[in-house]
């Protein structure tokens, strides 16, 4: 019949065209205006090494590079940048976001990108690997404008626009909120912080958290019978007739430090732990010293004749903004000093009169704020010990609390 009808097969083929066209007319412009919203372009970023020589690998030419104390380079995605024990790096991104890298960190640039015009809708994109280290993230924007991601080997953390630390290990993940809020998602569960809040994700377990901000940077706080494996004995070794021992023993439901001198009086003995933290603090807001005393002996009075032998001290070994090596003190006692006796009272060397048979719950003031220019930006170690002639004491809860 077609054949036989060469109008109706016109009109076939007119409103074949015309659907075509009008085909045409609608998936052009809607591809276009799809190609101009979603398209990207490499959102470049500037790295400094503000301390040491950082190494910078390009991933897509497999070259490794040292970038100099104090020089700046652009890079784009797919670069590794990578901190040791001496260096520290800071990344710069065009909208005054950035991403600062402490020692011994290693990340990797994966996705840097903004729209390609400027009336596109989409955010900028910034998803950074972390391999492991310790960083500081700071979103200058809300998720709207900037989906700023970190990948762990543990979890996914979204920022939305605020300051946030994350630290990565074999182990386990610690994202901690500054300022803003941020999504921590670790297997199929999602922790949601707020500010001031902190969360871990671990290797086969559910993630923790909303957690307080303030965290326990010391290992083996509670003395386990194995405290041996993080904090190290020692002691000066006492003349004939003096006795000093160190050891963990159960106490009130509990396990507790024990140091001890007896025998013969009037001959100073030294004896402690300690225990090497080695830990970059320069970006805590908050450092704190916790433990519960406890003071049962002591011959010698207040902390002898030059305020440094007490029955518990606490020392705290650290280095300065300057790299110099500084120290701080705290002492306690119960058997009051003569009048000749020295009895330091300074932010770095001071001490305090307790109660004999008493625990005593020590909190001391933050360490970054009352020490002033001499304020510790590395902990190198925290050591316990009693010093003096005839001396008890217990220690137990010890606690270093960084709060970011």
């Amino acid at each position: 019949m077609m054949k036989n009808n060469p109008e109706r097969k016109a009109w076939i083929i007119l409103l074949s065209a015309f659907g075509a066209f009008c085909t045409l007319c609608a998936v052009v412009p809607s591809s276009l205006y799809w190609y101009a919203i979603n398209a990207t372009t490499p959102y470049l970023s500037e790295v400094t090494s503000v301390r040491g020589t950082v190494l910078l690998t390009d991933g897509t030419a497999d070259l490794t590079s040292p970038l100099l104390d104090g020089n700046t380079i652009t890079i784009q995605e797919n670069f590794t940048i990578t901190t040791d024990d001496t260096s520290q790096a800071i990344l710069t991104f065009p909208d005054d976001s950035s991403l600062t890298m402490y020692s011994d960190t290693s990340i990797t640039l994966r996705e840097i990108r903004e729209p390609r015009f400027s009336f596109s809708y989409r955010p900028a994109l910034i998803n950074i690997e972390v391999q492991k280290g310790r960083v500081r993230a700071t979103a200058s924007r809300s998720r709207t404008d900037l989906n700023f991601n970190l990948l762990t080997p543990q979890a996914q953390i979204a920022l939305q626009q605020g300051s946030f630390s994350i630290e990565v290990d074999d182990q386990e993940t610690q994202v901690t909120t500054r300022l803003g809020q941020a999504d921590m998602t670790s297997g199929d569960e999602t922790i949601n912080l707020s500010q001031g809040q902190r969360a871990v994700a671990q290797v086969g377990t559910k993630p923790t958290g909303p957690l307080p901000a303030a965290k326990n940077i010391l290992s083996n706080s509670e003395f386990s019978l194995t405290f041996t494996d993080t904090w190290r004995i020692y002691v000066e070794e006492p003349i004939e007739g003096v006795t000093t021992t160190v050891n963990v023993q159960p106490f009130e439901d509990r396990k507790v430090l024990v140091l001890k001198s007896e025998g013969r009086d009037n001959v100073h003995t030294e004896t402690g732990v300690i225990q090497e933290v080695n830990k970059d603090i320069r970006d805590f807001q908050s450092v704190r010293l916790f433990a519960e005393v406890r003071l049962i002996e002591q011959s010698l009075p207040g902390g002898g004749q030059l305020g440094s032998e007490f029955p518990i001290m606490l020392h705290v070994a650290y280095k300065d903004a300057d790299n110099n090596d500084r120290d701080w003190f705290h002492g306690f006692y119960y058997k009051p000093p003569p009048e000749n006796y020295i009895l330091y009272n300074q932010p770095d060397n001071s001490n305090e009169a307790l109660a004999r048979f008493i625990w005593y719950p020590y909190e001391s003031v933050n360490l970054l704020t009352t020490l002033g220019p001499a304020k510790p930006v590395f902990i190198k170690s925290i050591r316990i010990y009693a010093s003096g002639w005839i001396y008890e004491s217990m220690v137990a809860n010890i606690s270093l609390l960084a709060e970011e």
